[in-house]
């Protein structure tokens, strides 16, 4: 049930070790590393959304909740961007570099905590987790430990407060699932996880393009789906 807890400290040990060898890794190097990660995750993302569309049923593909996955990211980007959540997270970030002068703080801390908090392995690995199954949650903590050390070598110490990221949502999440846990379907988890992962694809194209996509103004995303799937739940 914990699990969330271990993750935290991941990100922290590696951030640690990310800002310890800082200086003895060029900004170069750290760039080349940062796209080819961004690579990554992209293709992350894809098959992700690809993973949870897709079912075979006596033999034959078959893609379900297209519609759903267009209808949901629409309106909760349009809410999103009604709502500003990128610009607040930025203020935000950027009240904590003003306070601690450390540079791309802001940057960091909206980077880092996209890219561990959102997707179908926090999702899936949470609800596992309060049931029991920490494995899931125990293999993300490994990725994001490594990526914790690419990312506060080229970003800075703004990637350790995402670890307070980690645990506030992971930690609800979590919660949330010991409540839920054993009445919620799976369609729900399908769903959630579609979402996710287009929000991951959409944080990797940040790696590599020069006009970011407002990823977090996607966020409300996740609570259009929740309700559409209530909705066609109970009719």
């Amino acid at each position: 049930m914990f699990a969330f807890l271990v993750n935290a400290l991941t990100v922290v040990i590696g951030s640690i070790i990310g800002l310890l060898f800082k200086k003895r890794i060029k900004k170069e190097t750290c760039d080349q590393v940062l796209k080819a990660l961004g690579i990554i995750v992209l293709l992350i993302g894809i098959f992700g959304v690809i993973e949870n569309m897709v079912s075979i049923i006596d033999g034959k593909i078959s893609f379900d909740g297209t519609l759903l996955l267009i209808i949901s990211i629409t309106i909760g980007t349009f809410i999103g961007e009604a709502l500003k959540i990128d610009d607040g997270l930025n203020k935000m970030g950027s009240k904590l570099e003003n306070r601690f002068k450390k540079g791309k703080m802001a940057e960091a801390f909206v980077v880092s905590t996209l890219l561990y908090c959102v997707g179908s392995m926090t999702i899936v690995g949470s609800l596992e987790s309060a049931l029991g199954n920490p494995e899931t949650i125990y293999l993300k903590a490994a990725l994001d430990g490594i990526t914790s050390i690419v990312l506060a070598s080229t970003l800075g110490p703004g990637v350790i407060l995402s670890s307070i990221s980690v645990i506030l949502y992971q930690g609800l999440l979590t919660l949330l699932f010991v409540i839920l846990g054993d009445f919620l379907p799976m369609e729900f988890i399908k769903g959630l996880g579609m979402v996710g992962y287009v929000l991951v694809a959409g944080n990797g194209l940040n790696f590599l393009i020069k006009d970011k996509i407002k990823v977090a103004n996607m966020l409300p995303s996740f609570i259009i789906i929740i309700i559409i799937q209530l909705i066609l739940y109970f009719i």
